[in-house]
């Protein structure tokens, strides 16, 4: 019965890791992609 538990709860453990780097991801993709339009926008303006 614990091992059971201790299966399921290592499981669950990881589908909620995968969640969670899922949403970092996500949210250093948006971050990223802001940041190269501001470079290309300021390159633009001071060249």
């Amino acid at each position: 019965m614990i091992k059971k538990l201790r299966f399921f709860s290592d499981l669950l453990a990881r589908f909620v890791n995968e969640i969670e780097y899922n949403i970092v991801m996500k949210k250093l993709k948006k971050q990223d992609l802001i940041a190269d339009v501001d470079d290309q926008r300021s390159h633009h303006f001071f060249s």
